[in-house]
């Protein structure tokens, strides 16, 4: 950051000459950019703006010199303060040059003492250059980081921490509607999207980089100059524009060439939307302010009650099927009037939010819901569809979204072994809900080597593992084991007592039946 007038007159070198501002102690924190001697009336013409003039006072005694006009000209052209060294020839400065530079609150500095204008120019110059040279080295490691995260085709929330970082300030993303769709930084999320919208609309700038706002937020244009499709906002006035300015057009650089990299048409929304239910699901934001300001800044409002499902992807999860999931639900919400949240929590997994009038309502807007998405064209064939607990709470949904992830992920172990169902609860899985929460124990996967070791320790009784299977199936009839597997009564029974024998064990005992179950569905969970 480039001195001020008030640092320069801080300087050893200034203050031997014993500094008395006369005018202008309001704006002793403007940058000077240089430091320049001067003893000619008309210096502003030569000047590029945010000089700090030093003089012996020839000019304030120069016969005929319009003082007013000398000092009006030096405030238009830019310069920062003028500095005039008081001697024989000028015991006191000039009422007209100090009553002009205080109408203009242009800083006006008298040195009581004679001092060496070489020292003032050498120790000022050598700072600047060194101000110069961190910029130069700051804006090349701006450039690096950049420059990978666009190769890497990073996501928006490591653009914004990176942003944040180097800026030293939150950063904010938002899109054209004054929606945040992603931020970064210390900043408390209640505290930084606090009437985000209301705020953001009083901050209007045009296509360039800009300070706007009663809040002077430092805010910057993203995406080609013709296709604008949000901006990043620094929501607080900064003390260095320049430092900052340069990390925030880089960074809107690197969104704008991302984003056009993996498709131009992407809705911006519904990434911010994935962020805040993989925040939620993850256990990041806990605070009920937190949530309602984060929901508010994405143009969503709070609701008296809210469903909460995970549509699962089926067979292995890809970018484009998740897509077309979510461009489904997003859609069906759109059509419904509905106020969602949606997003990709996981490879395979799109949940959805959205608000109920009251608890009681959910099962009915849950049905409504995906049955207008099971008529969109884009959903793939035989997605699962798991709904959580209604939550009253928004600090509930982080809990709700585990829920539901839960069942989507538990059904979609077991194709074909459960029910179909429109919508799947907790309370449809049964025993297999209770075993895919354990699946991680290895207590779990001790009782399963145990009660089914004698079948699994040897690969020719691999048949018998299959004839157990379908024994459970059919909850031990032998009637309709013997039409499933086409084969007489008496060869069941044979088989049967084949498989006791190798068992060791009555596979006839109700509670057997219970253990070889439980072990049998614990080991087809874990083998995909």
């Amino acid at each position: 950051m480039y001195p001020t007038v008030a640092d320069v007159l801080a300087t050893p070198c200034v203050q031997v000459g014993r500094p008395r501002v006369r005018a202008g102690e309001e704006n002793l924190d403007e940058p000077v950019r240089w430091v320049h001697v001067s003893e000619i009336t008309d210096v502003a013409g030569t000047l590029a703006g945010g000089e700090l003039l030093l003089s012996t006072g020839i000019v304030a005694t120069a016969p005929g010199t319009d003082l007013a006009a000398y000092v009006t000209t030096l405030a238009e052209a830019g310069v920062r303060g003028l500095i005039i060294e008081l001697g024989r020839h000028l015991p006191a400065l000039p009422e007209p040059l100090v009553r002009t530079a205080r109408r203009l609150g242009f800083p006006l500095v008298e040195l009581r003492r004679a001092v060496r204008f070489v020292e003032i120019t050498e120790a000022v110059h050598a700072r600047i250059v060194n101000v110069q040279h961190e910029r130069l080295r700051f804006t090349q490691q701006v450039d690096a980081v950049f420059t990978t995260l666009t190769v890497e085709g990073a996501r928006v929330e490591e653009v914004l921490d990176q942003a944040s970082a180097l800026g030293g300030h939150p950063v904010v993303l938002e899109d054209l509607a004054h929606h945040a769709i992603a931020f970064s930084g210390t900043t408390r999320a209640g505290e930084l999207l606090r009437d985000w919208e209301s705020r953001s609309r009083l901050a209007a700038a045009g296509g360039e980089t800009a300070v706007a706002g009663p809040e002077r937020w430092l805010c910057t244009p993203v995406g080609p100059r013709r296709g604008r499709w949000g901006r990043l906002v620094v929501p607080m006035a900064v003390a260095d524009p320049d430092h900052v300015t340069a990390v925030l057009e880089r960074a809107a650089a690197t969104l704008a060439i991302t984003r056009m990299l993996q498709g131009g048409g992407r809705d911006v929304a519904l990434d911010a939307h994935g962020g805040l239910l993989r925040d939620l699901l993850t256990g990041q934001v806990t605070d009920e302010q937190a949530v309602n300001a984060r929901l508010r800044a994405l143009g969503l409002r709070a609701g008296r009650a809210y469903a909460v499902l995970v549509l699962g992807v089926p067979g292995d999860p890809s970018a484009d099927a998740d897509q077309a999931v979510l461009d489904a639900a997003a859609a069906t919400a759109r059509e419904q009037g509905r106020a969602a949240l949606t997003g990709v929590t996981a490879p395979g997994r799109v949940a959805v939010v959205f608000s109920c009038a009251a608890e009681t309502d959910e099962p009915a807007a849950v049905r409504s819901f995906l049955a207008a998405v099971a008529t969109h064209p884009g959903l793939p064939g035989a997605t699962i569809a798991a709904a959580a607990t209604p939550t009253t709470r928004l600090t509930g949904l982080s809990a709700a979204l585990e829920e539901a992830t839960h069942v989507a992920n538990a059904v979609a172990a077991a194709p074909g072994r459960v029910a179909e169902r429109e919508v799947y609860r907790s309370r449809d899985l049964g025993a297999r809900g209770l075993l895919w929460s354990l699946r991680a124990d290895p207590r779990l996967h001790q009782f399963t080597e145990l009660q089914l070791d004698p079948l699994l320790s040897h690969r020719h009784e691999q048949d018998l593992l299959d004839l157990l299977r379908a024994y459970l199936a059919t909850n031990g009839n032998v009637a309709v084991l013997a039409r499933t597997l086409h084969l007489s009564r008496p060869a069941v029974y044979a088989r049967l007592n084949r498989l006791s024998d190798v068992l060791g064990r009555d596979i006839t005992d109700a509670e057997t039946r219970l253990s070889l179950h439980l072990a049998v569905l614990a080991y087809d969970q874990a083998g995909p």
